[in-house]
């Protein structure tokens, strides 16, 4: 069976600044910047991807390397690039488990809402 690779997706990714370091930045820079209202929080803005498949001549199927968490072959699988690093993956591991794993700049809450809107998805 030939399986097509998923298609791209881009993933807006907004949040505010939260960490101490992010927030004196931010401060620094109000101050050197009149235009910028006092109490408004900063957004930024991240640009994500879904990783693309390489073909595999041997088994004449796309494959992504899951590095051994994801046991079985899915089309809800996948996994999110950001700046040429993988910070997502979400793939099945049995009949009915699924596993997640992330890392900046998600949260264990966005990560969720990504991998739900995933599967969801995926059931129409």
């Amino acid at each position: 069976m030939i399986r097509r690779p998923p298609r791209s997706t881009l993933f807006p990714y907004t949040t505010l600044f939260r960490s101490q370091k992010l927030r004196k930045e931010r401060q620094r820079h109000d101050e050197n910047n009149m235009n910028c209202s006092p109490g408004r929080p900063q957004r930024r803005e991240f640009l994500m991807h879904n990783k693309a498949p390489l073909w595999n001549e041997n088994s004449q199927v796309y494959q992504l390397d899951f590095g051994g968490r994801v046991t079985q072959e899915s089309a809800k699988n996948f996994q999110i690039e950001f700046r040429g690093k993988q910070v997502m993956q979400f793939g099945r591991i049995d009949g009915n488990a699924y596993t997640l794993d992330f890392q900046y700049p998600f949260t264990a809450v966005q990560a969720f809402a990504v991998a739900l809107a995933n599967v969801t998805q995926r059931l129409k």
